[in-house]
């Protein structure tokens, strides 16, 4: 039998709800296909759904999915943003109603910042936990140093950071690696840059391109290697084993399938030769910075 990672796959879901992705070029997928999707990822036994309060349907589709299936079978993982007005009980009350649940696995901190500007939630959130209403904490990170600032905070079980062929070991892989031997649950996201690796070097946006000779060298070594973008992009994260959770957003039920089959672990050489990669400016892995369109 073929060697399989799909317990390690979470399916992200902000395209459920939000038109997103700077490759994405036919918006949210109607509801028969995300159902489609759900329908998949469930048979498949991924590790997870990944959503969020800020991901526009996402949260109600889920919820509605989970309805109309008898509560549907995967974990749950939501991310809520602090608020002045709305308490974190509250705001997960009404995640909790809109996912049809009556708990989630995993509450992120939509955002590091808000975990380290506001510690007084994090004895409401305990108490959440202790009620059985939240699974694990844990915080959406973008930075080596935000990651490294969770290491020793006990009550963070959970580290949820961006790392792909690109934004890869050379920068991330220490700090994973010591929250990972400190106990802490290492889950990436952004495995395909936002779809940026299957576009062609000399159709980015301007501001990207100081990321074209890294995408030309990736693409060199795909083609040497003789695969698919999606295998050497899933591959990469999935041959760490610091990272026990790889999210993997996709527009269409054929696009999970597809990158069910190219869920294997590269060879060895191959992770290495990613490893030495480097960008001209590495402040471009983080989307949140390009402001393209």
């Amino acid at each position: 039998m073929a060697e399989t990672h799909n317990h390690k796959l979470i399916l992200g879901t902000v395209q459920l709800g939000l038109d997103y992705g700077i490759n994405n070029r036919s918006g949210k997928p109607p509801r028969a296909e995300a159902y489609a999707i759900l329908d998949l990822a469930t048979a498949a036994g991924l590790g997870g759904l990944d959503t969020a309060a800020a991901y526009g349907e996402a949260e109600q589709l889920i919820g509605d999915y989970r309805r109309a299936h008898s509560g549907g079978q995967l974990p749950l993982i939501t991310k809520f943003h602090y608020s002045s007005s709305h308490s974190p009980r509250e705001q997960l009350s009404r995640s909790l109603q809109r996912l049809a649940a009556e708990r989630v696995d995993v509450l992120l901190f939509h955002a590091a910042a808000d975990y380290r500007q506001h510690p007084e939630v994090l004895d409401e959130l305990l108490a959440e936990q202790a009620a059985g209403r939240i699974g694990r904490l844990g915080v959406s990170v973008y930075t080596a140093e935000e990651i490294e600032a969770l290491i020793d905070q006990p009550a963070i079980e959970v580290i949820q950071a961006p790392f792909n062929l690109l934004d890869n070991e050379h920068y991330k892989g220490a700090v994973l690696q010591r929250a990972q031997a400190a106990g802490k649950i290492i889950h990436t996201r952004s495995v395909f840059l936002q779809g940026l690796f299957f576009k062609p070097p000399d159709e980015l946006p301007q501001q990207l391109q100081p990321l074209a000779e890294a995408l030309r060298q990736l693409q060199a070594l795909q083609q040497a290697a003789g695969c698919s973008m999606q295998q050497l992009a899933l591959g990469y994260v999935l041959s760490k084993p610091y990272i026990e959770g790889v999210l993997i957003g996709v527009d269409s039920r054929e696009q999970l399938a597809q990158n069910l089959a190219a869920a294997r672990r590269l060879p060895a050489a191959l992770v290495a030769a990613i490893d030495a990669l480097r960008v001209d400016e590495p402040l471009l892995l983080n989307p949140a910075r390009w402001a393209v369109g």
